[in-house]
């Protein structure tokens, strides 16, 4: 059976990928991505040609490259990987703000020996191996240890 007779190839789930990556750090929007692909005769990227999905993977790219280099690439914020987890762990938030306090107390110049020290810490008083592994009901000790520092240094608590 030939495309003429109405066999369309299966696109490649790499190429579907690829098209659907350039869509969203093109910042496109569900509508105008549709709108986008009815100009193909597709109402899903599964629907086009292979050299329908290259082209609209030129387009896509086009608007990528268009856009400043800051913009296309924001750092996640620490602990967003951990999504989905236990509702006894500490949340992502939490995280965060015990990190923030850790270094506003911390001697370390630079963040990464920052953090080292942060773990070390943790493992040394509460017996915890990485932020990752705090419980909900931990997060409170640790806070209070910290404040605690925060207060020996005279700096501002955190509340």
């Amino acid at each position: 059976m030939t495309e003429s007779q109405g066999y369309l190839p299966v696109l490649p789930p790499m190429l579907i990928r690829r098209v659907k990556t350039l869509q969203g750090l093109a910042g496109i929007s569900e509508d105008d991505y549709r709108a986008l692909l009815g100009g193909y005769g597709a109402a899903s990227c599964k629907e086009l040609s292979i050299a329908d999905a290259r082209h609209v993977c030129d387009f896509l790219q086009k608007l990528v490259d268009a856009i400043p280099e800051k913009k296309q690439f924001r750092m996640a914020k620490p602990y967003s990987e951990l999504r989905g987890r236990s509702a006894d762990m500490a949340t992502q938030k939490q995280l965060r703000m015990l990190e923030a306090m850790w270094v506003s107390v911390t001697w370390q110049r630079n963040r990464t020996a920052a953090l080292e020290a942060y773990h070390q810490w943790l493992t040394n008083r509460f017996d915890i191996r990485t932020p990752e592994w705090i419980e909900r009901d931990g997060v409170g000790r640790i806070k209070k240890a910290l404040e605690m520092m925060i207060a020996q240094e005279g700096r501002k608590s955190f509340r």
